[in-house]
């Protein structure tokens, strides 16, 4: 069982979204991952971001946390860190560089995700 973990980053009516292209769909998400054997899910969900986005962020709170096929997803409210850079498209250490699923990050107007899942079930608790 692995648990997953994500951000939300929410800032001026937009939220921070990475684009990924799998082997069988290309989606926009929330920065996030699993959370590795001896690590806190708020210390996991702070280095997800670092490694996606090359941003520094705290965390604010837990937003939610649902049951999903490897274990749970908690998805986290974060901020980032005054001075930190701007968003920039990291990797997942965990994949060789020549089959990296990131494929580019930004933020996203809130108003255009509502159909998504994530975003749906956030905006229901901001």
């Amino acid at each position: 069982m692995r648990h997953r973990v994500c951000a939300a980053l929410v800032e001026k009516q937009q939220v921070l979204m990475v684009e990924l292209h799998t082997s069988s769909r290309a989606f926009w998400t929330l920065p996030g991952g699993g959370v590795e054997r001896n690590e806190t899910k708020e210390e996991a969900i702070v280095r997800e971001v670092l490694e996606e986005t090359h941003l520094h962020v705290t965390v604010e709170r837990q937003l939610y946390e649902i049951s999903i096929r490897q274990g749970t997803e908690t998805c986290f409210l974060v901020q980032r860190v005054t001075n930190s850079s701007v968003p920039r498209l990291g990797i997942d250490p965990e994949l060789p560089l020549d089959q990296q699923e990131l494929r580019a990050v930004r933020f996203r107007p809130l108003k255009d995700m509502q159909d998504d899942p994530q975003i749906a079930r956030l905006l229901n608790l901001l």
